[in-house]
Parts: C-alpha cells; sequence; structure tokens
C-alpha cells in the first residue's frame, strides 16, 4: 500500500512538471528573439563563472597544506 501511495505522488508530481513546462515552452513562443538571446547570454555567462569558481576553488585546495589536521 505504501508503493502504491509513493508511485501516486510521483506521478502527480510528474505530471505538475510536465504541465509546467508545457506552459514555458508555451510562454516562450511569445517573447521577442532579442530576449532570448540576452537571456541566453546571461545564463551562459552565468555558467561559465560558476565553472571558473569551481575549477579556481578545486585548484586552491589541492595546495592547501593543512589537509590532513584533525580538529
Amino acid at each position: 500500500m505504501r508503493t502504491a501511495g509513493i508511485f501516486m505522488v510521483l506521478g502527480g508530481v510528474a505530471m505538475i512538471v510536465v504541465y509546467i513546462v508545457y506552459k514555458l515552452l508555451e510562454a516562450i513562443v511569445l517573447i521577442p528573439s532579442e530576449v532570448k538571446i540576452a537571456v541566453a547570454l546571461i545564463v551562459v555567462g552565468g555558467l561559465l563563472m560558476l565553472a571558473s569558481m569551481i575549477k579556481e576553488r578545486i585548484s586552491d585546495s589541492k595546495d592547501e597544506p593543512f589537509k590532513g589536521v584533525k580538529s
């Protein structure tokens, strides 16, 4: 009975997500192409900055001399 409840909840959530994605795609058609390009540039720029910060953090953590120190 618990498994059936979990599947019903997941099914309901999936239906809501599909509906939201459908409405978003429907709304995107009405947006001018200049705005679409601007949003795409903002998203790509943000992702590049995030990747750069993650890469910098990983390279900085390799140089930390106190890796094995227990507090």
